[in-house]
C-alpha cells in the first residue's frame, strides 16, 4: 500500500475510535444521571421530614386557614409556636422542590423520571403553596423566591404528563 492510503486508513481508524469514545461518554453520562435520579427518588420517599412537611401543608390547606397569616399576621396578633413549627415545615417542602427544580434545570436529575413519579404531587403542591409563596415574596420584597419551583410547575402544567 502506498503511504497516502495508509494515512487515510489510519485517520479513519482514529475517527472511528474517537466516535466510539464520544458515544460511550454520552451513554455513561445519561446512565449516571438516571442512576442519580433513581437514588434521589428512593431516598426522598424515605425522607420523614419530606413526608411530614407535605402532609402538614395539605392539612393546613384543607383547614381553610390563610397561608398569608403564617407570613404576614394581622397587626396585634402573634404567630403561635404551632404556627411557627408549621411554617418551618412549609419552608422545608418549598425548599425541597426548589432544589429539585434547580437540579433538573442544571441537568443533574433526569426530568422525565421525576415527572413520571412526582407529576401530581409537584403540581398539587405548587397549587396549594402558591398563595404562601406570594406572601413570602411580598414580605421579603423578592420576586425570585422559589422561582425555580414555579418554573418547574409552570413547565409541567404546559406539557402535561401523558397517559401510557
Amino acid at each position: 500500500m502506498d503511504p497516502i492510503t495508509i494515512q487515510i486508513i489510519s485517520n479513519i481508524i482514529v475517527l472511528i475510535g474517537v466516535s466510539v469514545a464520544v458515544v460511550t461518554l454520552i451513554y455513561n453520562v445519561r446512565t449516571a444521571k438516571k442512576t442519580q435520579t433513581a437514588v434521589f427518588l428512593f431516598e426522598s420517599r424515605k425522607d420523614k421530614d419530606y413526608v411530614e412537611s407535605l402532609h402538614i401543608l395539605k392539612k393546613a390547606h384543607q383547614s381553610g386557614k390563610s397561608f398569608r397569616s403564617y407570613v404576614l399576621p394581622t397587626p396585634g396578633t402573634a404567630i403561635t409556636d404551632q404556627e411557627l413549627d408549621e411554617r418551618r415545615k412549609f419552608q422545608y417542602i418549598l425548599n425541597f422542590y426548589e432544589r429539585v427544580a434547580v437540579s433538573i434545570r442544571q441537568g443533574i436529575y433526569n426530568e422525565e423520571m421525576i415527572k413520571r413519579t412526582s407529576y401530581t404531587t409537584v403540581i398539587e403542591t405548587w397549587d396549594i403553596a402558591e398563595p404562601l409563596i406570594r406572601a413570602i415574596r411580598e414580605k421579603i420584597n423578592s420576586e425570585i423566591t422559589y422561582q425555580e419551583f414555579e418554573w418547574l410547575a409552570t413547565r409541567w402544567k404546559k406539557k402535561k404528563l401523558k397517559k401510557n
